[in-house]
Formats: structure tokens, sequence, C-alpha cells
């Protein structure tokens, strides 16, 4: 038995290692990329909202969750948190419009205000009376101020390392940007696009050099879409970001039930954007995740996504 164990296992390796080897990488990165999906129980669904067609990802049961990435990102940010929170959870994970397979029209705006009035539509169409919602960096922006605007409808509401803090600390990217350095989260490059990759982490997760290549070049293909979004949600002033509806002001009155998740080496938005939050939210919890970076539920998926039961059965 023993024997056909490791005759099996090295078969396996042999398998893994002759795919790295001879399969091109978008194909190796779409297979990741199912797998990711597969072990976290999510579909992909589409949902055409208007003239937007929108792509997600949808599994498990319980309550509804939507979930918002962050700049540049997609939907299967989510998968390795997912994982954990579908037992307890209906999870819907957004590919924002502008991202991922969502509809990219360059002719569009996607400020804040309007990237709100577009997920309201998308929550409508999805019979989403009532849910919690989350969002990471720009998704977390893009969340707050869709809970500010529409409370009665928000029954948990999770920041994760958001963006549109004004009374923050600068932070490191943003450090670089007031000096004329172009924003990390722009790269044009492969360079650069690894450069951004050991930005957002602490403890990098495994990416094989082929997939880097891959999604670098894919990255480059969006250049033109992603500056303008970028423009128009961070509204540069001199490398200062000056967000049109800063979270300190949308939320000052708002009541509902808040968790705000940092890592305490995020180098995109200083961490203590989470204390300027708590002053005007005071019953907001605070989860600082040490020797974490900008992404904590890609980083240190079952950590976070266990801060975040415990919030949730505690209310």
């Amino acid at each position: 038995m023993a024997k056909y164990v490791a005759t099996s296992l090295i078969g396996l390796i042999v398998i893994v290692v002759s795919a790295y080897l001879i399969m091109p990488a978008s194909t190796l990165f779409q297979y990741l990329i199912m797998t990711e999906r597969s072990m976290a129980n999510l579909e992909v669904k589409q949902v055409k909202v208007d003239e937007l067609n929108i792509e997600y990802l949808r599994g498990g049961s319980g309550p509804q969750l939507v979930l918002l990435h962050g700049f540049g990102a997609d939907k299967d940010n989510w998968n390795r948190l997912s994982s954990y929170l579908v037992g307890e959870f209906d999870v819907i994970a957004i590919d924002i419009p502008g991202f991922g397979n969502s509809t990219k029209n360059i002719e569009l705006d996607y400020d804040v205000r309007s990237q709100v009035e577009r997920l309201k539509r998308i929550s409508d169409a999805l019979g989403l009376d009532e849910f919690t919602l989350a969002g990471s960096s720009m998704g977390g922006y893009i969340a707050g101020n869709f809970a500010a605007q529409y409370p009665e409808i928000i029954d948990h509401l999770w920041l994760i390392s958001p963006f549109g803090v004004e009374g923050s600390e600068v932070s490191e990217m943003f450090s670089a940007t007031k000096k004329g350095l172009p924003p990390v989260v722009l790269p044009r490059t492969e360079a650069e696009f690894s450069e951004l990759f050991d930005f957002l982490f602490v403890d990098p997760p495994f990416i094989p050099s082929p997939i880097v290549s891959y999604l670098s070049s894919k990255v480059s293909e969006s250049l033109e879409i992603n500056t303008k979004i970028f423009e128009q949600i961070h509204r540069m002033n001199n490398g200062t970001p000056q967000p049109d509806l800063p979270l300190e002001k949308v939320l000052a009155n708002y009541d509902g039930s808040v968790l705000i998740s940092w890592g305490d080496k995020d180098r995109v938005l200083h961490v203590s954007g989470a204390s300027v939050l708590k002053q005007v939210i005071p019953q907001a919890k605070l989860d600082i995740a040490s020797n974490v970076g900008h992404l904590p539920m890609v980083e240190q998926p079952q950590a976070t996504a266990e801060s975040f039961l415990m919030f949730t059965r505690e209310r």
C-alpha cells in the first residue's frame, strides 16, 4: 500500500510539473482560478442590468453577503476568503463595472457616485432586499458610500483597508505620488507589475512566473480604462488624493453594524485610516492584522474570515 501511495504521489507531481512546463500561461491561469472557485463552492454567473453586463461569483447559503473588490482587481480576489464563509453566507462576489468580465466602456463615468448608483441597480436586479456589504480598498470606498445612502438595506458593513479616509496619514504610495512618481497600482510593464505584487503583501502568495507574465500583459491591456477610473475615484491634486465623498464624512451619522479590517503594514493606504473612522463611527469594531499588507483577505484569508464571522455572530 505504501508503495502504491508513493507511486501515485509521484505520478501527481509529474502531471503538475508537466502542466506547468507545457500548458500555455493563460490556460494554466484559468485552471488555477477554476480550482480556487471550486474549492470555495463558487459558480460564475451573469446578469444584465440595463446597458451593463455584470459577471459575479455566487455560492453558499444563508444571509446574502456582497463582496466588492479593489482597484485593478476582480471578483476572484475573494476566492480564498469565501471558502471560509460559504457555510454561513450566500456569497456574491461582483466584478465591479470597469473591471474583470463586467462591462468595460471607456465612455462611461466611474466616479464613486456612478458606481454606487450602479451597485443599487445590480442589487435590485439580483433581488437583494437586505444584505451584508463588504469592500476592499476602492470597493470599501464604494461600499461605505452605498451604506450611507441606503442604510435601511444593509445588515452589516465590512470595510477592508478602504480608500476614501481623508484624514489618515499619508501612505507610502501617496508619498511617492506627491514626489511626482506614478501610482504603483497602475503598472505598465511586467517589472512594474512584479513591484506592485510585492508592494501589496508582506508575505506574497506564490504565483508561477508564467502567470505573472500573463497577468502583467492583461494589466497592460486595461491601462487606458484603469487610468481613467483611478483619476475619477482618487481625484488627484498635486499627487494627493481628494475623494469626492470621504468616508469619515458620509458615515459620520451611520448607526449600523460596522467592522473595519486593516493590515498594519499596508503600504497602499495607511492603517491610521482605521482609527480615523473609529472616531466618527464609535460602534465600529476594529481588526488590525499584524504584519499584513493591503489585502488581508488574500494574505491571511482564514484569520480574516474568522474575525468577520465572530463579528457577525456577536451581533
